[in-house]
């Protein structure tokens, strides 16, 4: 009886928490994007700090029609904009730049816009088509990565 509760109570929460964006490592996305070079690839630059990043990760990552759309249409990947650490994405490697407090990935994909959260949309080959700058309510940020 106590498992058979369990397992309902489970599925229920997935249900009452949204579905999530399935978030790709930079290795994991590269490989996806050798695989499949017409799909567009979505980069959330977050910071640790940044009060907006959070609550677009609670309220907007997590809404179903959003998580929906990015999971269909994006390659989509998270990174820590001002990760220290050398890092390898399509290619080439990417170090911390300490004037600018931030990873050079977050500094060239954003054009040097270092405002958080920073989402990108590129082609596989890497040109950025958009940035899209700070939170947006779940309406708003299908609007803006719309195909």
């Amino acid at each position: 009886m106590k498992s058979s509760l369990a397992i309902a109570a489970l599925i229920l929460s997935s249900f009452l928490f949204g579905q999530e964006i399935k978030w790709l490592s930079l290795d994991e996305a590269t490989k996806e994007i050798k695989a499949h070079p017409e799909k567009p690839v979505l980069i959330n630059f977050y910071t640790t700090w940044c009060g907006f990043c959070k609550r677009l990760d609670k309220e907007t990552f997590t809404d179903n029609k959003v998580a929906d759309y990015v999971n269909k249409n994006y390659i989509a990947v998270k990174f820590d904009a001002e990760t220290k650490d050398m890092v390898k994405f399509m290619g080439i490697q990417y170090t911390y730049i300490a004037p600018a407090k931030a990873n050079y990935m977050a500094y060239a994909f954003t054009n040097g816009q270092l405002s958080y959260p920073a989402t990108v949309l590129m082609n596989g080959k890497g040109d950025v088509n958009k940035i899209v700058l700070g939170y947006r309510s779940s309406t708003d940020f299908i609007n803006d990565i719309k195909i």
